[in-house]
């Protein structure tokens, strides 16, 4: 395992443990995308029972939020205290869920084996030897045909891509995360939504796009929402 994966490894397992409190609150896109309805977004909600895989799922803030809803709740991250943090918490809140360590490019999970991925805040991540488009291959792998992709997918414009480096394949080089956790890992950016399109289409289509530009005191995070379904 390289340094790169390495830092990341260590710096998101140190950030996850300190997050002692036992309730947690999902990522407001989620919880739009999964029970509002609106005109330009082409979704067919979940039901009870459908497998549901939580990439990246760090606290499991998201991952409380579907099993409330009586998903099939599985779920990677990328070392195994993480996992072990977030079975703990969901097990005092009552849930089960299907945790494992993986990664983007890796995921430990049959073939065509999801009716829905969320990919909250995680997909553009990308690890030494690996491209976004290897992601996206791995994702479409284990989806089901015609299951759907929630991902939220980051604009060239946000916060952390300042003083980044941009590299031969779209993916940026960090250099001042300011919360110090990703600053010599890749990321890969877009600017446009079809862009995003183009790039998800081997393997995706029918899509929806949302987009948020939101001022946190200072940290400006603008980021893509995007839903479609595997091919």
């Amino acid at each position: 395992m390289g340094d790169q994966t390495h830092n990341i490894n260590t710096s998101y397992e140190h950030f996850y443990a300190q997050k002692k409190g036992v309730k947690v609150y999902p990522t407001e896109f989620v919880v739009r995308t999964f029970l509002a309805n609106y005109p330009g977004l082409k979704f067919r909600r979940p039901a009870a029972g459908d497998h549901v895989l939580d990439i990246a799922f760090g606290d499991g803030r998201n991952t409380a939020f579907l099993c409330d809803q009586g998903f099939a709740v599985s779920g990677i991250e990328i070392t195994q205290g993480i996992v072990d943090q977030t079975c703990e918490r969901l097990e005092t809140l009552g849930h089960a869920a299907d945790l494992r360590v993986g990664r983007n490019s890796d995921i430990p999970f049959d073939n065509e084996y999801f009716d829905y991925i969320l990919a909250c805040h995680c997909c553009y991540y990308c690890d030494e030897g690996e491209s976004f488009a290897d992601n996206l291959a791995e994702y479409a792998r284990v989806l089901k045909r015609g299951g759907y992709l929630v991902a939220s997918v980051a604009c060239k414009s946000s916060y952390i891509f300042k003083d980044a480096v941009e590299l031969a394949d779209g993916s940026l080089m960090i250099n001042a995360d300011p919360y110090g956790n990703r600053n010599g890992y890749r990321l890969h950016a877009f600017s446009e939504k079809s862009e995003i399109e183009k790039y998800f289409s081997p393997h995706f289509s029918n899509f929806s796009f949302g987009f948020a530009d939101n001022n946190y005191y200072d940290v400006s995070e603008r980021v893509f929402w995007v839903v479609c379904q595997k091919s």
